[in-house]
């Protein structure tokens, strides 16, 4: 007789947990018991990373974020601190951009192959383009249309290579689908926890 393990315990053996944005600015997504459950369920991680959307400085020119491998940790009080959490990796977002808007961090020929693919209508999701500075930019075809992955996260994705890593958080179509598209398209096997991921609209835990 074949034992097949159930997902609950696929789930508990796994040792690498990635959590998207959830953070004290998107409480109104989440329920106070959603975060109490899922600082549980990090105990059974022996890796927990924590992702988070520096939006309050979102419109700031700084680079450091995305271009340093080891980034300075920001002193940021909307943030929590989840069991067995080994680093915290910062991230922003952009909604429409095209390929100009990357231009000057492009190469002549990837920025006319980008350009080219976006004109034609060619590009796919998971796509994505070195740039000038070591970090990559990912097509989402989304709400957010382009994701610019911070080097730290990049690094962290082509070390987690083959990989499989339970994902959570949120919020799913947003955010949440920046980061797993571009962990998918660097060779990542990621696996969501529907019991964790939180929506603009619903939240699994009440």
């Amino acid at each position: 007789m074949i034992y097949i393990k159930t997902y609950e315990e696929v789930s508990n053996n796994e040792s690498i947990l990635i959590i998207v944005d959830v953070q004290k600015s998107f409480k109104k997504f989440f329920t106070d018991n959603y975060l109490k459950q899922l600082n549980e369920y990090c105990k059974n991680f022996e890796t927990v990373y924590q992702i988070f959307d520096n939006h309050v400085e979102g419109k700031n020119v700084d680079t450091d974020y995305l271009y340093d491998k080891n980034p300075d940790k920001p002193n940021n009080d909307d943030l929590y601190v989840f069991n067995n959490q080994k680093d915290i990796i910062e991230k922003r977002y952009n909604y429409n951009v095209d390929a100009d808007f990357y231009k000057k961090i492009l190469s002549p020929d990837i920025y006319q192959d980008v350009k080219n693919k976006e004109s034609k209508g060619l590009l796919r999701r998971g796509n994505y383009f070195l740039t000038n500075e070591g970090t990559i930019i990912v097509y989402i075809g989304n709400k957010h249309v382009w994701y610019h992955c911070p080097k730290k996260l990049y690094d962290l994705f082509l070390r987690l290579r083959n990989k499989e890593v339970i994902m959570v958080g949120g919020s799913d179509q947003e955010c949440f689908l920046d980061v797993e598209t571009t962990a998918k398209a660097l060779g990542v096997s990621i696996k969501r926890n529907f019991d964790y991921i939180y929506s603009a609209t619903n939240c699994p835990i009440k």
